[in-house]
């Protein structure tokens, strides 16, 4: 089974007049209701840069690609759009979830043979996967301050994170956090969408603080995950729903993380001032 495809931009790092022409008015409104220059560049270069990964995987033009609001304003690909838009899938459109932190976004794709009717961060039926990215901040966000948040998590995940040494800590929490958001985000909720919380999804954990790979809650529902770093300071994690016979149960979680960076004539900013993010040597 083909792996997930991940791919990693710094979306600082581009112009945002090189997108601008792709967003469907929808988007470009909602672009020019930003306050920040920043905020509004980065979204613009973020679903600009969506639009050309799936474009790419659906052999059209950026422009084409008929994302459309989900009931949360995150986009959505059905097939009906597709078809509407005249565009031909043997497998239903691409699954796909993105996350972001800061300038940076993450991308992550299903091999178009497990493609589902309807996919995206907000599809009616649920996304097909999910991905959650988050900056290692502990200037921000102390050691006594995570250990507060994971109170919240669930009871052995808490009891395992108040016995481990401080210097494991932060990395333990942070493998919980996007594993826990990961997972949720496969239904299209997220944290406080009104669906499973955080205490209720249970991050399988080895001796050491590693992921086991699994996700459960007491429901039923279950999710093969994957934790892993990016690049330096940033933790991420992407599920799949792993309920048995159901989708997903069988498709390997190996993942193919590509940073992906602009042409020269798409560059804002010089390499040495920005450089692009490189894949860091190991998990946290």
């Amino acid at each position: 089974m083909p792996p997930i495809s991940l791919h990693l931009a710094d979306c600082d790092a581009w112009l945002p007049a090189v997108f601008a022409a792709h967003l469907s008015a929808d988007e470009q409104a909602r672009a020019d209701r930003f306050r920040h220059a920043i905020d509004r560049d980065r979204f613009i270069v973020r679903r600009g840069l969506l639009r050309r990964l799936l474009g790419e995987r659906l052999g059209i033009e950026a422009a084409r690609v008929p994302l459309a609001p989900g009931p949360a304003g995150k986009p959505m690909l059905a097939a009906a759009d597709l078809h509407r838009a005249g565009v031909a899938t043997a497998n239903g459109p691409p699954g796909f979830n993105l996350a972001r932190s800061g300038g940076l976004a993450l991308y992550a794709f299903l091999p178009l043979a497990n493609a589902r009717a309807v996919t995206g961060p907000a599809a009616p039926d649920g996304p097909t996967l999910g991905v959650d990215l988050e900056r290692i901040d502990t200037a921000r966000r102390t050691l006594a301050d995570l250990r507060r948040i994971a109170e919240h998590f669930a009871p052995e995940e808490s009891h395992f994170l108040a016995g481990i040494p401080d210097d494991e800590a932060a990395a333990v929490f942070y493998r919980l956090w996007t594993g826990k958001e990961a997972c949720l985000k496969c239904l299209g909720t997220g944290i406080g969408g009104g669906g499973p919380t955080l205490a209720d999804v249970v991050i399988d954990l080895n001796p050491d603080g590693t992921v086991c790979g699994r996700a459960r809650t007491a429901s039923g529902r279950s999710w093969r995950v994957a934790c892993f770093m990016p690049c330096p300071g940033h933790c991420a994690a992407v599920a799949i729903p792993a309920e048995e016979g159901g989708h997903g149960a069988h498709l390997s979680l190996d993942v193919d993380l590509q940073p992906i960076e602009p042409e020269a004539a798409e560059r804002a900013v010089s390499r040495v001032a920005a450089p692009p993010p490189e894949r860091a040597p190991e998990a946290p």
